[in-house]
């Protein structure tokens, strides 16, 4: 990997484990991902997200995208929409590269730890999941940041669809909600119906 984008990956990282207080994940060690877990109806949950704005790093490094934020009183979101300089992702999880890329995550936020941006860093199991027609592969990660010794717990969701990758984080205080699965379905389903092109459109995210 080159030095530039290793880096700003990292840095990308560390913003996420700086924003609004968050939450690490429940901790065990990385698994194959299994088959996709049956889709399940959203069920409301009573929270409210607002988008609060937009980042571009194609300026940095040609391929990886923006990411899109939006906050609660519980946590927030980045939504990220990248290519790596390509265009044809295979929907879902099937692409031939979306496996190593998926790895590729996990060991950016190991080495992160490992250069002191985390004081800890304990990776959940991966798996397969359904949200509104796509397959999502899933993780948890259980962090404690450097800076302020905060823990938090992140669970990222990724998938490629329309040719792009689509990653969702979700970052919470620990610990997180009993109903952090709820919590995510919901977002993620909400947001792909909304258009994930286009947060500054809704304001707020919040089934009825």
């Amino acid at each position: 990997m080159k030095p530039l984008f290793a880096l700003l990956l990292c840095a990308l990282l560390t913003a996420c484990a700086t924003a609004p207080d968050t939450s690490p994940a429940p901790s065990r060690e990385p698994s194959a991902a299994t088959a996709p877990e049956p889709a399940a109806q959203p069920q409301p949950t009573g929270v409210q997200w607002r988008y609060v704005g937009t980042k571009s790093y194609d300026a940095l490094n040609a391929g990886l995208g923006r990411s899109h934020r939006f906050e609660s009183s519980i946590g927030w979101v980045d939504v990220y929409l990248y290519d790596m300089k390509r265009t044809d992702w295979r929907p879902g999880v099937d692409d031939p590269q979306f496996d190593a890329h998926f790895k590729g995550t996990i060991a950016e936020v190991q080495r992160a730890a490992a250069q002191g941006v985390y004081t800890s860093a304990k990776v959940g199991a991966t798996r397969d999941v359904r949200i509104d027609g796509l397959t999502f592969r899933s993780i948890s990660f259980r962090l404690v940041n450097a800076r302020d010794g905060k823990a938090y717990e992140s669970f990222t969701y990724l998938t490629a669809r329309g040719g792009r990758l689509l990653k969702y984080r979700l970052s919470f205080n620990a610990p997180a909600p009993a109903n952090v699965e709820a919590i995510a379905r919901e977002f993620i389903d909400r947001n792909l119906r909304t258009g994930p092109d286009t947060p500054a459109g809704t304001r707020e995210l919040r089934n009825t």
